[in-house]
């Protein structure tokens, strides 16, 4: 088995080898190709922001079948300019590369959109009702309501859904409880998903599951006591008078108690849902997504049916998640690791539209959630039952045993990406990480290993700093920086001011050369690209507008770098797109702004901006009466 890391990784040479020679081959005798014939568009007049480090600036691009032909000045692209040609005058207008969007979950965005109600601007219990209200009361009136399948009865009726919602962005500092969403609605179920880790029902969603809270006999175990194998982040809310659940479940494994009792969405309804997602998505400057994830294929298969429909609008990239059913400490033994390796019989297959490659793992849980194994305690607040002694937790806490799962992986030819937020976790994976790729460079010095650590909240604490170690070994920092935006207040109330500044360390790793590529860890926050870099520049709260960590703040182009071609970069599609250079892909945005002068509000703001959004020389968005002539 240790030779197969090799065997792997010499294929993945050869394949890219061959890739490069067709594609020099095809430059050279293509009538469409970047080095002859007529552009199918030239943009001129504008500021060209290519990421290319040899070329950083232009004022013209030209665009001819899916690639592109030239970047530079207006004057040099002459002889390109053909009675077909479209050229547009971008009149002090930006082109940037298509933004490389590298950690998702998209699959459910369709559904927020159009379907649940998107808890994310509320402000306050109150919003958080109205919010509901006005879905309910559309959803009543079209009749899309109806039709969902109770788990727990067979019965066919309503439901509401929600999603997005984290107690720290309301007033109230807590999340509507199951009286205030029984003001909504007492007779239709509601479930409202938390941001991350959490759910919140109302009084039907227990009547489903066979409880009468005024009948004791109809109690589970869990609605006095909580479970002995509740972990860290695991709270039952419970009212004050009677000590039963409110309807307000966090954790890993505390919203399980009623979370199967939820509705799942049919097949056709989530590739629906993927698809209206996408497009949201290209309407922002994205185009092209790593779907973080992929439930032991149940996602993959969504992104399978969605591509062979032909309806994909932007590139998408599923990690491979071997995650079992709904069970969160679910890793699986190495053994079950290597049966389910053996049968998928690959590490990296399709095409530049749709690919599956990369292994995606878990060693903590979130900050926000208390659940991250961190070296210092979490400051004590109110409902956590384990107070100031609070250090989260592993996953997988033994190292050796980590160590034999990911062994396991690199064998078979996967390269790695592991959530880890706190600092312990983090310490743990790179450690792991250091004995693999050692192993790994033995045999292959040239060994191309591009994993990552994804989040990596806590990188760089006093008695656990990886950034010395990150730096040495290439390991990318797969990093979210709106978490910093919208679950700033949490952080903050969950570790302090001093680790806060640490938090996230945008300028440490940039000093020391490591790789960021930024995602928006959607439905953890809001998908739009553009808040992130806002944070990268700002480094400032949502709610509070407060800033901690003023000195890891970095510059916009920085921050575009890590949304383009550092994206490109981790799913090692740096030579074909990421970046506007002559031959890569046509993937990129017209945006309405002068973006290098572009002020910190007005980056909020950025996505509205967007006019075009091109995925291989086609538009996949086009803003409503804006017209290319």
């Amino acid at each position: 088995m240790k030779g197969c890391a090799v065997k792997f990784l010499n294929r993945v040479f050869l394949c890219n080898m061959i890739a490069i020679i067709g594609f020099l081959f095809y430059c050279s005798t293509s009538g469409n190709a970047p080095f002859g014939g007529e552009a199918d568009y030239v943009f001129h007049n504008g500021t060209v922001v290519t990421m290319d480090d040899n070329n950083p600036e232009a004022d013209a691009v030209a665009v001819s079948g899916d690639k592109i032909m030239a970047v530079g000045s207006f004057a040099s692209m002459s002889g390109i300019i053909g009675p077909g040609t479209v050229v547009y005058d971008l009149d002090g207008k930006t082109i940037i590369p298509g933004i490389n969007e590298t950690h998702i979950h998209v699959r459910d965005l369709g559904f927020q959109q159009y379907t649940a109600v998107n808890l994310e601007p509320a402000r306050n219990i109150p919003d958080v009702q109205q919010l509901l209200k006005d879905r309910f009361n559309e959803l009543d009136e079209t009749g899309r309501l109806s039709g969902w399948e109770y788990p727990t009865t067979g019965e066919t009726g309503a439901w509401l859904f929600g999603l997005g919602w984290t107690q720290d962005r309301l007033a109230e500092n807590r999340m509507a409880n199951r009286h205030e969403l029984d003001e909504v609605s007492r007779d239709v179920p509601i479930s409202l998903e938390r941001i991350y880790n959490g759910i919140a029902v109302n009084t039907k969603v227990f009547e489903l599951m066979g409880i009468d809270f005024d009948d004791p006999s109809t109690h589970p175990d869990w609605f006095t006591d909580d479970p002995d194998d509740f972990v860290a982040g695991d709270i039952i809310f419970r009212d004050a008078g009677t000590g039963l659940p409110n309807g307000v479940f966090v954790g890993s494994k505390a919203p399980l108690l009623v979370s199967a009792t939820v509705p799942e969405q049919t097949l056709e309804q989530r590739v629906e849902s993927l698809i209206l997602g996408l497009k949201v998505l290209a309407s922002m400057g994205i185009t092209s997504v790593v779907e973080a994830g992929s439930s032991m294929g149940r996602v993959t298969r969504i992104y399978q049916e969605a591509y062979d429909s032909g309806q994909l609008p932007v590139r998408s990239i599923v990690y491979d998640g071997w995650y079992r059913g709904r069970d969160p400490g679910g890793i699986g033994d190495p053994d079950e690791i290597e049966k389910r390796l053996t049968g998928l019989g690959f590490h990296n297959m399709g095409d530049n539209m749709f690919r599956v490659r990369g292994a995606k793992s878990s060693a903590d849980g979130g900050i926000g959630s208390r659940s991250a194994a961190v070296s210092v305690p979490y400051l004590s607040i109110p409902g956590d039952p384990l107070g100031g002694d609070n250090f989260g937790a592993y996953r997988d806490p033994e190292f050796e045993y980590r160590l034999r799962q990911f062994r396991v992986l690199s064998e078979f030819g996967w390269e790695i990406h592991t959530h880890a937020c706190g600092d312990n976790a983090i310490r743990q994976t790179t450690d792991v990480y250091k004995i693999l790729m050692d192993n790994i460079k033995q045999n292959d010095p040239d060994a191309d290993l591009r994993w990552s650590i994804i989040h990596c909240y806590l990188p760089d604490e006093p008695s656990t700093s990886v950034v010395k170690d990150m730096a040495e070994y290439g390991i990318i920092a797969a990093i979210n920086p709106a978490n910093l935006y919208f679950e700033g207040e949490s952080f903050l109330r969950n570790i302090g001011e001093e680790r806060m500044a640490r938090h996230t360390p945008y300028k440490t790793f940039l000093d020391a050369g490591i790789k960021m590529a930024s995602g928006s860890d959607y439905p953890n926050n809001s998908p739009d690209p553009w808040i992130g870099m806002y944070s990268m520049v700002t480094r400032r709260h949502q709610i509070s507008g407060e800033v901690h960590g003023p000195d890891q703040r970095i510059p916009l182009l920085e921050a575009l770098k890590t949304f383009t071609i550092n994206g490109s970069y981790l799913t090692y599609d740096d030579g074909v797109r990421g970046s506007l250079e002559a031959g890569k892909f046509a993937d990129l945005v017209i945006l309405d702004a002068d973006l290098l002068n572009a002020s910190e509000d007005e980056l909020l703001e950025m996505s509205s901006k967007v006019l075009i959004t091109m995925v291989g020389g086609g538009i996949v968005y086009q803003k409503l009466g804006f017209e290319l002539r």
